[in-house]
């Protein structure tokens, strides 16, 4: 029997907190829809309110964490023939408003249940994102319901198929919630998470939620977690679904090969691998060509970047972007603009101008682009080698095509880009269209460029930087490249720097290798054009500089020194370590970390150095919280994960009955027992223990896997701490994540803070406790930056010892200790810094005074500056 159901449409929505979008919302279908239903899962803004003042029937319906049960609910109450479902930051443009009720009304009712339209992505400035396309618009029949509490789908009654007519040319879905705010309050949220993985605990097979989990990671920034969820995805999606487009199969390709791209540590081949799989399966989509033309092109091989570029731009004119080609539709401009570049780089240098003239026909004001484009102009000889007569050329072919040479605006863009091109004949016929107060106002406001020689230096792309370093030594002002992430303390340790080095009058850029799109200021395009005037140094952290061959070629042709600063253990890095630039300065925390460097990769790091970490100094005028009245009596700032998690990973490298697990394991037992050896020694005294043969590329591997024992110490180490002080019923406070895996932690006197916050925020919550913990048991000659963020917040630094420490520090005077193979004194030594005020105190002002002097961003620099300087002079 049929749903009794009225002409008409009823328009849809479930909402909680949405005020900034509910009036929008509920006015397109003004005049259109027949009813419009609101269901509220719990808002405590106006939203109910100004939903009823629209004159919407207003529900509430209690949050079960399910967004199926509350869209069915919303279902029951509509009366009409048809249903628009749409979120409340989703709307029709008023003119496909007025087209639907036609569009459905010459539907056969016994064809077609619903209606697929274009689905457009917009951020905070109304800019398309990406274009797609989706089914919220189906006829109220009986037995149609949403399934899955998230990424629900609609699902006939007995799993028919739903038959829905394609009008995504006549209709479209705008979406506003991606813009930058929304998407941060939604990455912020575990909801999402949470109930994916309790979707997948009822149905371990569903490859869409492992697709979606793998969107949710990614969102996060756990990029490993997410192409494990991406891998699994494919693993277990049906066959059939090769070919069919849309967001759970050409869409989740496309979403995998984009979280390749943005990992660092990824080789060209993992990325070839996807693409590969992807266009098979789905042959007409052209996004994973822009991904890989994107991928090549920011990385300087251009022959690849325009081979790609030109396939995706084909493939979405020959097939449209309907469920196809979606973010190659939102970001066309931004293709042909790395398209451009390619041609100039591969010295096609009349279709680089071809492509950046069509760019501005869009846009005139597209910076880059013109760039690219006077580039190519001053290198073609029938431009660029006609001196003036060209200039004045190119000039008339720009005045009459994009600009008006009149306007001052205009005429002050086109300069700025003839300056950064070095297009000299350009700027001089410019300088001859300003009035002389035009001249002199222009002319300061450059910083003196019009009045001095112009550089002929071009700002060309990755393969053709030139190695502009000839009059280095004759330079005081260093120019020097800091690098951008995934790890979110190196970004912070980045920004440090590139503050220190500007204060002292040095140039820097600061590249993301998170591969940014080229407009970013921190893009590999923005990097090109300051590689070309020529870069001194190249300063990074954990080797993410030097792990990608592209850069360091670019080093090695530049000449540029680079310097690599090793926060953890060197036995993580070898892969990095055995191939590093021609110019390559190490700098290691720990002295052992030396020695291991000079002794397994002597002949591949021709300088490795001992530099302690540093910390950051509070700005002047900061307020101190009396020690007293400080929030938290223990703080400890650091992740948990558990140490059987971590030598399960050798057990997916070794097997169980083997030998080398055997070592491992019987190092990690040793290691638990004598708190004194490092990791290296550990391994090296339990391959003599069993009396192991190893060659130096062997035992160089067993070293190299050692990592998971080194992580597995540090937590069974931190657990311990934790563990004997979370016992002794003092309280105890925890920042960071996996916590929840120590059984202590759960105690009344342990309290969580918070999951994951940015490393520079920790700095605070430092300052507001009396007492910040430290465990470090990786470090038997060196440092860790907690002990010295947390003098210099202030604080007392509660830590095991180490030889540096012993040699810089003075237990009881400016430091506070604990021996790991005593645990059962430190709740004592805790509780007295907490009772003893004056004690506390005195520690803090030692230990504020000498690391203030000694341990700062600040001293940072200046040893990195006299390394340049002493290779510089050499």
């Amino acid at each position: 029997m049929g749903k009794n159901v009225t002409p008409g449409i009823s328009q849809c929505m479930i909402v909680k907190n949405e005020e900034a979008n509910i009036e929008r919302a509920l006015t397109w279908g003004k005049g259109i829809v027949s009813e419009r239903i609101v269901v509220d899962t719990g808002s405590t803004d106006r939203t109910m309110e100004i939903a009823r003042k629209m004159g919407a029937a207003v529900y509430e319906f209690p949050w079960v964490n399910d967004f199926s049960a509350a869209k069915n609910y919303a279902l029951s109450k509509a009366r009409c023939e048809w249903i628009v479902f749409l979120d409340a930051d989703e709307y029709f443009s008023p003119e496909d408003a007025q087209k639907l009720p036609a569009c459905l009304k010459q539907l056969p009712p016994d064809t077609y249940d619903g209606v697929i339209t274009a689905f457009v992505d917009l951020d905070n400035e109304g800019k398309i994102l990406q274009v797609g396309s989706h089914l919220r618009v189906f006829r109220n029949l009986e037995g149609l319901r949403y399934c899955k509490r998230i990424h629900e789908c609609l699902q006939k009654e007995g799993s028919q198929t739903i038959e829905a007519a394609d009008m995504t040319g006549e209709l479209s879905i705008f979406h506003t919630g991606y813009g930058k705010a929304e998407k941060q309050r939604k990455q912020g949220s575990r909801r999402n998470l949470d109930m994916i993985l309790e979707e997948l605990k009822e149905n371990p097979g569903d490859y869409e939620m492992y697709g979606y989990l793998g969107d949710e990671y990614a969102g996060m920034g756990e990029l490993s977690q997410a192409e494990a969820s991406y891998r699994k995805a494919f693993s277990l999606m049906p066959p059939e679904r090769k070919g069919v487009y849309g967001v759970t199969s050409s869409e989740m390709a496309r979403r995998f090969l984009s979280v390749l791209t943005l990992m660092p540590e990824k080789e060209e081949k993992d990325l070839l691998e996807v693409y590969q799989a992807a266009v098979e399966g789905w042959p007409e989509d052209g996004d994973y060509d822009y991904l890989m033309g994107q991928y090549y092109g920011s990385r300087g091989d251009y022959p690849s970047g325009e081979r790609h570029l030109r396939k995706a731009l084909g493939l979405l004119e020959r097939y449209g972007y309907t469920a196809k080609s979606a973010v190659l539709s939102g970001n066309i401009l931004k293709a042909y603009e790395m398209l451009a570049m390619c041609c100039f780089n591969n010295g096609k240098l009349e279709e680089s101008v071809k492509t950046s003239a069509a760019m501005l026909k869009e846009n005139p004001y597209l910076m880059s682009t013109l760039m690219v484009m006077l580039s190519a102009l001053l290198r073609d000889p029938g431009t660029g080698g006609r001196g003036r007569e060209g200039a004045l050329e190119a000039a008339a072919f720009l005045g009459s095509n994009f600009y008006q040479l009149q306007s001052l605006k205009d005429r002050l863009f086109i300069l700025q880009a003839a300056l950064s091109a070095g297009y000299r004949e350009l700027v001089e016929v410019l300088k001859e269209t300003f009035t002389p107060e035009e001249f002199r106002a222009v002319d300061q406001a450059l910083g003196g460029k019009l009045s001095g020689p112009v550089s002929r230096e071009t700002p060309v792309h990755l393969m053709s930087v030139p190695g502009a370093s000839a009059d280095r030594k004759k330079r005081e002002r260093l120019r020097i490249v800091l690098f951008y992430c995934l790890i979110d303390s190196f970004n912070f340790f980045a920004d440090q720097l590139d503050r220190e080095f500007q204060a002292r009058g040095h140039e820097t850029f600061l590249l993301d290798l998170r591969n940014p799109f080229p407009e970013s200021p921190h893009s590999y395009a923005a990097f090109a054009r300051f590689a070309a005037s020529g870069i001194d140094a190249a300063i990074c952290h954990d080797a993410m500089c030097i792990r990608d061959q592209a850069l360091i070629d670019i080093w090695n042709r530049q000449k540029t020194l680079v310097l690599d600063i090793l926060m953890d253990p060197p036995l993580r890095f070898h892969p990095s370590l055995e191939n590093t630039p021609e110019r390559y300065h190490l700098f290691c925390c720990d002295r052992e970390h030396v020695g291991y460097v000079r002794e397994y990769f002597k002949d591949k790091v021709p300088k490795v150095d001992f530099m302690p970490h540093v910390g950051v100094k509070p700005e002047a005028g900061d307020r101190i919280t009396p020690y007293g009245e400080r929030k938290y009596d223990i703080l400890f700032c650091g992740t948990y994960y558990r140490p059987e998690d971590q030598m399960a990973e050798i057990l997916k490298i070794y097997p169980e009955n083997s030998d080398m697990w055997h070592l491992y394991e019987k190092t990690f037992q040793t290691l638990k027992k004598d708190s004194g050896l490092s990791v290296v020694q550990g391994i090296l005294l339990t391959i003599n223990q069993m009396g192991l043969n190893l060659s130096e590329e062997a035992l160089k591997s067993v070293l190299n896997i050692s990592n998971y024992v080194d992580w597995a110490i540090r937590m069974y180490q931190r657990g311990r701490v934790v563990t004997t002080l979370a016992e002794s019923g003092l309280d105890l406070y925890l920042l960071g994540r996996g916590w929840e895996n120590l059984p202590a932690s759960r105690l009344p006197n342990v309290h969580r803070i918070d999951d994951r916050i940015p490393y520079g925020d920790t700095l605070a919550y430092m300052a507001d406790a009396r007492i910040n913990l430290n465990v470090m048991p990786g470090f038997k000659q060196g440092t860790h930056d907690r002990i010295f963020n947390t003098l210099l917040q202030r604080s007392v630094p509660l830590t095991d010892s180490s030889a540096w420490i012993d040699d810089n520090y003075t237990d009881g005077v400016d430091i506070a200790l604990y021996d790991l193979d005593h645990l059962e004194k430190l709740p004592d030594i805790a509780g007295q810094l907490l009772k003893d005020q004056e004690l506390a105190g005195r520690i803090i002002e030692n230990g504020y005074k000498k690391t203030a002097e000694n341990f700062t961003w600040s001293r940072c620099a200046d040893w990195i500056l006299e390394a340049i300087k002493e290779e510089v002079d050499r």
